[in-house]
């Protein structure tokens, strides 16, 4: 073969080797880009194992102090709502650390109560995001997903490809988060619960194996 003829294949192989490589990265990035119904199967699996949406009440009964009253507690300001509408029951208390001796309260949660706590291993995110394993939680309501909205260009993390990705939702609420004062003092679920199809939330989810998976808190 001729130097002429060398060169010719020479730059036949480097046109097919390059040619394979452009394939195959836009393979790949075809790979890493997720599709939006990838994305809402992702979402959808999350919702339905971790939508119920909770109070952070994880241990029953619980006891109302002095201290706590005057502070205005969460417990404090809610368990007597929970009470008005029949989901706790509430009996008086010596508290331990009133110097007055002032009675406190123990609230237990009623049989229409219990069917709103739910018996479900998830972590939580406490002091210095520091996860928390919980046995149950009372719960108000259950989000599913209405429609991947957008989602952030995957990065690699911990070598996996992540993406946040965000999204509008359904609501099946407790009826009773209807009562105004429930929606008082139940705020932020009141919030969420009143802006269904148009509040945005997010969740972060990863490639693994070829699928886009929720990422979770482990404890």
């Amino acid at each position: 073969m001729n130097l002429k003829a060398r060169s010719g294949a020479a730059c036949l192989t480097l046109g097919l080797t390059l040619g394979l490589m452009l394939m195959a990265g836009q393979s790949q990035a075809a790979l890493d880009q997720p599709s939006r119904d990838a994305l809402r199967d992702a979402v959808k699996r999350y919702l339905f194992d971790h939508g119920d949406l909770c109070m952070g009440k994880f241990s029953w009964p619980r006891d109302v102090t002095p201290e706590d009253l005057s502070a205005k507690t969460n417990d404090a300001v809610q368990l007597p709502v929970l009470e008005r509408l029949g989901l706790v029951t509430s009996t008086n208390i010596l508290s331990t650390s009133a110097a007055t001796g002032d009675a406190g309260k123990r609230y237990s949660l009623t049989d229409k109560g219990r069917r709103y706590y739910l018996q479900k291993k998830h972590v939580t995110l406490g002091a210095h995001d520091r996860p928390a394993l919980h046995d149950a939680d009372f719960c108000v309501a259950h989000l599913s997903l209405d429609d991947v909205v957008k989602w952030s260009p995957p990065e690699e993390v911990n070598g996996h490809l992540q993406t946040l990705v965000q999204y509008t939702y359904h609501v099946q609420a407790a009826d009773w988060m209807a009562d105004p004062q429930a929606r008082e003092v139940f705020p932020v679920a009141d919030r969420i619960i009143r802006n269904e199809d148009h509040l945005l939330m997010s969740v972060t989810v990863r490639l693994e194996n070829g699928q886009w998976r929720p990422v979770l808190p482990t404890a």
